[in-house]
């Protein structure tokens, strides 16, 4: 069961319309059942609740593409996996190179699965599309009833006293219109409420109900949030539990709104009025808006009212705070989560060691992560963004080659170097023997690479053993537009590196091998024990002279040293400029 779950994961990471769906069902889900174990709860609390719970369904599309991915692993089943290691594994196969062929095959979509989601997008598109439009026309019909009203300028007045009595402060504008059957309300930034034409025969009583009941929706900003809860449908058309939400938030903004009115109101009478309202409505059409009542839920409605257990009043700020706190905290961590497989076998694969001649252990990198380094260095965006899906990591290494994003900052690809860092990538991760990407990018010249990667926080004065800094390399190789900008920028130019850095590492990395050998550890060599002796002897006077070097010669580097040596005689004249001393 567990494995079929993963595997259903898996599958819905693959594609962002269905991993966004996936998620929008659970956050749906976790709001419809808070809900409604709020069944005693007030009717604004509960619509609080649901509110945040579109306000997250609504925001997913958004962060899901905007957050870098969060790859979490999940096992998977026996028939998911695909990867089938060799039994056995010479040591030349070991020290070959790997490549895509060689190992796991890269995951590709078939031609059929692209064709189901194209489908698939089509056929959402449409549907959006269409009841996007509806609501249009609903809301062109609206502000055509709006023009076509009569102002009631004998109960501005008394609108506005109970305007001042719910809290309002803005005007509220009051029209009738011989096209309504129930009062309604809607507008943001000039709230407007509607009347039947007849409204002008209604008791002072009907009218004070009816209007305050409006004046809730406006102090609510309920024509915000049902009109973003019905784009909410329009993007989720197709899944009921929109819809059902979207249900149950109009009924709990009008049991709100009727709980405000039972403030200064008797509630069999007020129950009346709604039953005589429902019976205008019986002849009426959908109403394209908020209004006073609605005949499919006036029972709940109506037995609300007459329940005398009920909890009544407004949502504090607390509560309110409180609730989109938590519904902005599940966003951002739910949106960003993709799933990957995670199987024993394909662990195995990627986490392969082999142990080099002279050296310490070297991870190969997988056929994956060698796609994705291949990919960055083509800049093909596309197949990083496939691979990506795939789980690969955008931070991987691959030994003699460095990172993708050192690969793609290298070949000066400044759309594939912003891509990746707007998916993880780390500006400061180095490889030794392959720099940083900052490092990289300077060497090669890419003015506009070092500006992004600068504004994206990559140290200016990062070292990397045997590779310098961004600015040495920048000047060895007579890249002065870049120098400029780095000086610019604040690269020190009296940076010093000790050329003899590198030989540090490869002493250390020896001494390891040699500590490796006399212990019997994992290294192991087919030869004799004496020709074992031999070599390890041999191996520490290697050291030893290699030591010696180090002590009695040591060379430094700076930008101006680096600078001369290449005979770059405007990168020199910039330098010294700048206050570089040699």
């Amino acid at each position: 069961m567990i494995s079929m779950i993963g595997d259903a994961a898996v599958a819905l990471s693959r594609w962002i319309e269905l991993s966004i769906l996936g998620k929008a069902t659970i956050m749906l889900l976790i709001g419809l059942t808070v809900a409604r174990l709020s069944a005693r709860a007030s009717a604004s609390v509960r619509h609080l609740l649901l509110t945040a719970t579109f306000a997250t369904v609504l925001a997913l599309p958004l962060v899901a593409w905007a957050a870098p991915a969060l790859m979490i692993g999940v096992p998977a089943s026996q028939t998911a996996e695909s990867v089938t290691p060799p039994k056995t594994m010479t040591p030349q196969a070991l020290v070959m190179p790997v490549t895509p062929s060689d190992s796991v095959p890269i995951v590709r979509t078939s031609w059929l699965a692209l064709a189901w989601i194209t489908i698939v997008r089509l056929v959402w598109l449409a549907g959006s599309l269409f009841l996007l439009l509806q609501l249009f026309v609903e809301l062109l019909r609206l502000f055509r009833i709006q023009r076509d009203g009569i102002p009631w300028p004998e109960r501005r007045e008394f609108v506005e006293s109970l305007a001042v009595q719910s809290g309002i402060r803005r005007r509220v504008e009051i029209l009738m219109h011989e096209g309504i059957l129930a009062p309604l309300t809607y507008g943001a930034l000039r709230p407007v409420i509607l009347l039947p034409a007849d409204a002008r025969q209604w008791s002072s009583a009907e009218l004070r109900r009816a209007i305050v009941h409006e004046l809730e929706h406006v102090r609510r900003g309920d024509w915000v949030i049902q009109l973003a809860a019905r784009i909410t449908c329009v993007f989720y058309w197709f899944h009921p539990l929109v819809w059902i939400g979207f249900r149950w938030l109009s009924v709990e903004a009008e049991r709100s709104c009727d709980d405000a009115v039972l403030r200064g109101a008797e509630r069999t009478e007020y129950a009346e009025q709604l039953l005589g309202l429902a019976r205008r409505l019986s002849k009426a059409h959908a109403r394209p808006a908020l209004g006073l009542s609605n005949r499919s839920d006036l029972s709940k409605r109506v037995s609300a009212l007459l329940d005398g257990t009920q909890r009544r009043g407004r949502a504090g700020l607390v509560m309110a705070a409180s609730a989109l706190s938590v519904a902005c905290l599940l966003v951002l961590v739910i949106a960003p989560v993709r799933a990957v497989t995670q199987s024993s076998k394909e662990k195995s694969q990627l986490t392969q060691t082999i142990s080099m001649q002279g050296g310490a252990k070297k991870r190969i990198g997988s056929a994956l992560e060698r796609a994705l380094l291949e990919a960055a260095a083509d800049g093909d965006n596309n197949d990083i963004d496939e691979l990506l899906r795939a789980g690969v990591n955008v931070n991987c290494v691959v030994e003699g080659d460095g990172s993708p994003l050192i690969a793609a900052a290298r070949e000066g690809h400044l759309d594939t170097v912003r891509f990746l860092l707007d998916r993880g990538a780390d500006p400061n991760q180095s490889v030794q023997g392959d720099g940083s990407p900052l490092i990289m990018a300077s060497r090669e010249g890419h003015t506009d690479i070092v500006a992004l990667l600068l504004d994206r926080g990559a140290l200016i004065d990062q070292i990397v053993p045997g590779d310098e800094n961004a600015l040495i390399q920048a000047s060895g190789n007579g890249r002065l537009d870049v120098v400029k900008l780095l000086v610019e920028r604040g690269a020190d130019v009296n940076a010093r590196v000790s050329a003899t850095s590198e030989i540090e590492a490869d002493l250390e990395v020896q001494n390891v091998f040699v500590k490796d050998l006399g212990k019997g550890g994992s290294v192991k060599l087919i030869v004799a024990p004496t020709a074992l002796t031999r070599k390890i002897e041999a191996i520490r006077g290697e050291l030893k002279a290699a030591e010696e070097q180090r002590r009695t010669k040591q060379e430094w580097r700076t930008p101006l040293i680096m600078a001369e040596r290449g005979g770059y005689k405007d990168v020199v004249s910039f330098l010294r400029a700048a206050g570089a001393r040699e």
